[in-house]
């Protein structure tokens, strides 16, 4: 489908915004430098959201994990629906606080009635594997506590490198999966191991070329991340393990980011194993737009189609912005 690059003028605000934001994440040299701003500008940007009316926010340790736990109040909530949300910030930054309004409003659209969002441990603290054995630990206890109900999971950038690698451990263990995922913008190869470098697009998040933007990626996130364990190890970057096994995936991504390669190989691939999987890539947008559906247009469009899928399991792709959107399913 032809992709129209054109942005709504929310759109461009918001890019300005985290150019300036980004510019200071940019000139830090050191990573825990990188970090510390990252954390900054996601305390911002929570501190900017608001909370839906219906919603019950309670606080536990399970497992020794804090978690909080999202309860939607509204009478049309499906209560035998339960999500597992993990949120993004390059393993290094954001927590459930920082997310609580977003995983709140998604509960409210898709009417599921409850999420648990963890605060795994974030690599400042202790590198992998520590905050996918969190993220195990969690799931496992959800698995005790709902497991009548049906099980979702989601999960941006970082976030979304989780939830496949979520999905491999437990498969790996023979272990019940997730009925279906939802990604947006999912850092899914943190080995960097794809050479395709589109050297004439710059990433609209980061106001780099891609190869600049790998490079940064490289020195500030995926090689503290990995911490000396093989990065193609498929529980560090799950696009590089068994895809045969996953259930239904959807993913939202932009085609201005420099991981859009990622979903674009991870339909591919689900295409050759028959995986159910469908990717939206999206021109005029940038990294993990959907975080700004409150004020964008095009997040908005993105935000209940993301909540369709969860919800209902269904992909309805919103018209108004059909022209700006290239859709790949599989199977085909």
């Amino acid at each position: 489908m032809q992709q129209d690059g054109c942005m709504s003028s929310m759109s461009k605000s918001v890019t300005l915004f985290l150019r300036l934001c980004q510019g200071r994440l940019l000139a830090a040299r050191d990573p825990e430098k990188v970090w510390r701003v990252g954390e900054r500008v996601t305390n911002l940007l929570q501190k900017a959201s608001r909370m839906p009316a219906g919603i019950h926010v309670q606080k536990r340790i399970v497992d020794g994990v804090p978690v909080e736990i999202i309860e939607n109040n509204s009478v049309h909530a499906n209560k035998q629906q339960t999500l597992l949300f993990l949120h993004g910030g390059g393993f290094a930054f954001g927590s459930a606080a920082n997310y609580r309004a977003f995983v709140a409003r998604l509960c409210k659209k898709s009417g599921i009635a409850r999420a648990w969002v963890p605060d795994y441990t974030l690599m400042g603290k202790a590198p992998f594997p520590a905050g996918l054995n969190d993220v195990i630990a969690v799931w496992k206890a959800l698995l005790l506590e709902h497991g009548q109900n049906e099980l979702l999971l989601a999960g941006d950038s970082a976030g979304g490198n989780l939830s496949l690698a979520l999905c491999h451990a437990m498969n790996a263990s023979d272990q019940r999966l997730p009925s279906r995922v939802y990604l947006s913008s999912p850092w899914l190869d943190p080995s960097l191991s794809e050479n395709d470098i589109r050297p004439e697009v710059v990433d609209a998040f980061l106001g780099r070329n891609e190869a600049q933007a790998r490079d940064w990626l490289k020195r500030m996130f995926a090689t503290p991340y990995a911490n000396h364990h093989n990065p193609e190890n498929p529980l560090i970057s799950p696009l590089l393990g068994d895809l045969s096994a996953l259930p239904p995936v959807y993913v939202q991504c932009s085609a201005n980011e420099v991981f859009m390669i990622d979903s674009l190989r991870l339909v591919k691939q689900a295409q050759q194993l028959g995986t159910v999987c469908h990717v939206d890539v999206w021109s005029g947008v940038f990294h993990d737009f959907i975080l700004f559906s409150p004020t964008m247009p095009e997040g908005r469009a993105a935000f209940a189609a993301a909540a369709a899928w969860l919800g209902q399991g269904e992909v309805r792709r919103p018209p108004v912005f059909q022209t700006r959107i290239r859709q790949l399913s599989s199977p085909v």
